[in-house]
């Protein structure tokens, strides 16, 4: 049960104690699982009792829908930078997965709930999480589509498997990558940038 004492103010991630549930949300998922980590876990973390967890967030869904939409908010800003404008279309394919991988290894534990735990959803938030993943593959296989109209990409690619392909690679990224491993994450970003490159556009 809720507290009712108080009346439920909308997490909207801005104010300090927001940030908190949320970075403790997001740390215990990513331990724990989506599925396997409760209410009660949450308030554990925080130090809190569960009822006062009640005042910042009803559910354990709105916890994931709420991490959902900021790191979608963060990574529809890279698309939507690459998306359309006047560089040829191979560059920006570079930039955007460059800058695309860059996030996912910079938040770690936030890429890895969005890439894997979305399946956990139910309802309007499983159908909104599939149409961001639908959108972020449209996203490249236009920009693709694109650099073989300007003929800088192979004629015959398979653009549709080809997203699908480099989409996938970039949500692994959370799944091996260690922060104080050898490889660094620019290295890593513009490494996967590249091999992406190669096999959209091969050389000689």
């Amino acid at each position: 049960m809720g507290d009712s004492t108080k009346p439920r103010v909308p997490l909207d991630g801005r104010r300090p104690r927001d940030r908190e549930v949320l970075e403790k949300a997001i740390k215990l998922f990513h331990e724990k699982g989506y599925a396997s980590t409760s209410m009660q876990d949450v308030a554990d973390e925080l130090g809190m009792l569960k009822g006062s967890l009640y005042y910042y967030v009803d559910t354990k869904e709105t916890l994931l829908r709420k991490i959902f939409e900021d790191s979608h908010e963060e990574v529809r800003e890279i698309a939507e930078r690459y998306r359309h404008g006047n560089e040829p279309a191979i560059d920006r394919i570079a930039a955007f997965l460059r800058d695309s991988a860059m996030w996912y290894l910079t938040n770690l534990q936030r890429a890895s709930l969005f890439a894997r735990e979305w399946r956990h959803a139910t309802g309007d938030l499983r159908e909104e999480m599939t149409k961001q993943r639908k959108y972020y593959d449209q996203v490249l296989r236009d920009l693709i589509q694109a650099a073989v109209e300007e003929g800088s990409a192979s004629a015959d690619l398979d653009v549709r498997l080809a997203a699908y392909f480099v989409m996938s690679a970039l949500s692994s990224l959370p799944d091996w990558f260690k922060p104080r491993g050898r490889d660094k994450a620019e290295t890593v970003a513009s490494s996967y940038a590249a091999m992406a490159l190669q096999m959209i556009a091969p050389k000689g």
